[in-house]
């Protein structure tokens, strides 16, 4: 009996521990953000393309674009910052140049400008929290401190920095992996490095609108007669 217990206890099999931790848990457990070097906000140009031709297959146009933006709901673009200062409160920390990309259209000056735009008892709230927020972690908190405006038309300051950031992430894409090329007004064609580098030059330059950078990347598709449909 004795000999039979003991070879039920040998045969238990070892209890499971659990597999170490990787890069991507820990970073999900941390801050619930996972870098991806190599996406480059691809979904971001889906999402312009579905826009440009109205969500319906229409001819590819700047007023299906503004349509489809013009008719969702007023308080959209607060949701849309609340989320994108929070992405920049994070790569703030992780990833400098990604930052700045992002920071180069929704930033301080156009939170202050969407405040402006707004109901005074709102705007004034955020425009005061806003008076000591030097930091992507201060801005984050005081736009969260504010809650959510309700029922306002869209500040034309986040219209203009959504075009922009929307054209230049789609030309990003568009150059970096669809073989697209910059087409200057000369006639010269820019090979790949060179149209990224053009890009990057017209993303830092101040004078850049959001309206100005949306007419680019419409000139880069017709150019390269792009179908993204393909």
């Amino acid at each position: 009996m004795r000999e039979a217990v003991e070879s039920v206890v040998r045969e238990q099999p070892e209890p499971v521990r659990p597999a170490p931790r990787d890069e991507v848990e820990q970073a999900i457990d941390d801050d619930g953000y996972v870098w991806q070097a190599r996406l480059w906000r691809r979904y971001v140009m889906a999402q312009m393309f579905r826009l440009l031709h109205g969500k319906c297959g229409l001819p590819m146009s700047e007023e299906n674009y503004d349509m489809c933006v013009n008719r969702r709901g007023a308080n959209y673009p607060w949701r849309m910052v609340k989320d994108e200062m929070h992405a920049q409160e994070l790569l703030w920390l992780s990833d400098k140049e990604q930052f700045a990309e992002r920071n180069r259209w929704f930033n301080k000056s156009v939170l202050e400008a969407m405040a402006r735009d707004t109901n005074e008892g709102f705007g004034a709230r955020l425009l005061e929290k806003l008076a000591g927020a030097d930091t992507p972690a201060a801005l984050c908190q005081a736009l969260r401190s504010v809650g959510c405006c309700e029922g306002n038309k869209k500040s034309a300051a986040w219209k203009s920095a959504y075009k922009g950031a929307g054209a230049y992430f789609t030309m990003k894409n568009l150059i970096l992996f669809h073989n697209c090329q910059m087409h200057l007004d000369t006639g010269e064609v820019l090979d790949r490095d060179a149209s990224f580098s053009h890009l990057r030059e017209l993303n830092n330059n101040p004078a850049m609108t959001g309206e100005k950078m949306f007419g680019v990347m419409l000139k880069l598709i017709v150019d390269n007669n792009f179908d993204w449909r393909r």
